[in-house]
């Protein structure tokens, strides 16, 4: 009897092994800055922090949406911080906007490896709806580089600019492919962000 369940408990023990070993490995990903801004969304060029973020203890990192961080004696609760940071080996570009107050994460999403499929940006457009808008395209793909799997772009007026004088939202329309197959596209609102994606189902390798 005794040896039945040593036998059973073997039996088991050796398909747990079995069962863990052909799950799927989740690669160790190393992220860097890319961007950061900071201020309110009207500053233009001023607004980039880039050199003033440090991540002195590695990544993960938390930046602080703080204005003494940047220089800034005088509050503001309009101010944004904007980040944008890569991922390797998985060749994700991530980004976040937080108000004021708040703070981004600089993380690299988890996750079993998908098939990868390569974003290619189309074109871009920046501007108000049924107002005059402006060809953005490059600045689109300077943040999502020509090799990227996932790529999160922020719908922030210091990285696109004021098209008009009109105070009315704007947004970004990105057109793009993946492995040169055209997509639906993606849009976002001003102050969000436009999540480029290629996953489909069963992607999983």
């Amino acid at each position: 009897m005794i040896w039945g369940r040593l036998l059973i408990l073997a039996v088991l023990a050796v398909a747990g092994a079995v069962a863990c070993n052909s799950a799927p490995k989740v690669p160790v990903s190393t992220a860097a800055l890319q961007k950061a801004y900071w201020g309110l969304p009207s500053a233009g060029p001023a607004a980039d922090v880039t050199s003033q973020v440090t991540c002195p203890n590695g990544y993960p990192c938390d930046v602080f949406a703080n204005a003494a961080n940047y220089g800034q004696g005088k509050l503001n609760y309009d101010n944004r911080l904007t980040v944008i940071w890569t991922c390797q080996p998985q060749r994700f570009v991530l980004s976040e906007v937080v108000n004021s107050g708040l703070k981004v994460r600089m993380d690299c999403v988890g996750g079993p490896p998908l098939v990868p499929r390569t974003i290619s940006i189309l074109e871009a457009t920046w501007g108000a709806p049924n107002g005059q808008t402006v060809d953005v395209t490059q600045q689109v793909r300077d943040i999502c580089g020509d090799s990227s799997w996932r790529c999160q772009v922020p719908a922030m007026a210091y990285i696109f600019g004021q098209p008009d004088r009109i105070a009315l939202t704007k947004t970004l329309r990105i057109r793009f492919t993946c492995n040169g197959q055209t997509t639906p596209g993606q849009q976002a609102t001003e102050n969000s962000v436009a999540d480029l994606r290629c996953e489909r189902a069963k992607d999983l390798q």
